[in-house]
């Protein structure tokens, strides 16, 4: 599930980066098979013909301001030529533990051969290493199945629509406690509060971006998501470029500007 991808202050740094990481790398044999890079169109901020595709239980699964945030930005996507298309997506739950039984089993196999150092971990970071190697090979294998039909279940819905929307996140960004630089901190109830909608693209290897639609009442940026067919990056960046047009965006309170001499 491990995979690289561009953050940016502007869609167009992402754009930039991604035009230069993505594709065939003879180093890398898993990238033998991929298409060539194609960017055309992600700029082009006419929606007209674009579908965007909402199942609704998961979308309104955020905080309130989260939601109407973007619900707002989708108002603003459909007076630019977007159509909305409801749509459903069976066994999201699913799909999250499966995400989970696959992530920790793994994690637990990479690091096998440096149990040595397990010492130098987190003591969050070794309980994770510990449920995953507390999964049998039957988990694991149920867990795969169950990413296949996630696979099977989001090729379906891209049938009715281009890209699927949901928040970004249900939550915005939490506040990290004092004191937690040596033993860490680990709190589940958040991170699931901030991996719900990351976590089908994890789960299927979809593509998908996260861009910024709005603020909540303590000035900290809401977001949406957008997840596409594989391979349609360029469609995704449209989708970030138009809304990049009609959101007015703040300097943050504790603001660094390393451009600046």
């Amino acid at each position: 599930m491990g995979h690289l991808g561009p953050i940016g202050a502007t869609v167009a740094d992402v754009a930039l980066v991604y035009a230069c990481i993505a594709g065939p790398d003879p180093r890398d044999p898993n990238s033998a098979h991929q298409p060539p890079v194609s960017l055309d169109g992600w700029d082009q901020t006419d929606l007209h013909g674009l579908r965007l595709g909402i199942y609704r239980p998961w979308f309104d699964h955020a905080e309130a301001g989260i939601v109407e945030d973007c619900r707002r930005m989708i108002d603003r996507l459909v007076e630019m030529g977007a159509t909305v298309h409801e749509i459903e997506l069976p066994e999201l739950d699913e799909m999250r533990v499966a995400q989970v039984v696959t992530i920790l089993a793994e994690m637990a196999a990479n690091m096998a051969a440096h149990a040595a150092h397990w010492d130098q971990l987190s003591p969050s970071t070794r309980v994770n290493l510990m449920l995953g190697q507390a999964t049998t090979s039957a988990d694991y294998l149920q867990a795969q199945r169950v990413r296949t039909r996630a696979i099977g279940h989001f090729r379906r819905a891209f049938e009715t629509c281009d890209v699927i929307l949901s928040p970004a996140t249900a939550v915005t960004a939490p506040v990290v406690p004092d004191n937690c630089e040596n033993d860490g901190w680990s709190d589940l109830s958040t991170v699931t509060e901030l991996m719900r909608f990351a976590m089908p693209g994890n789960l299927t290897g979809l593509p998908a971006i996260a861009f910024p639609v709005g603020y909540d009442s303590r000035g900290l940026p809401t977001g949406m998501q957008a997840m596409g067919r594989p391979w349609a990056e360029a469609t995704l960046l449209r989708v970030a470029s138009a809304a990049e047009l009609v959101l007015a965006r703040r300097r943050p309170p504790t603001f660094y500007d390393l451009l600046k001499r």
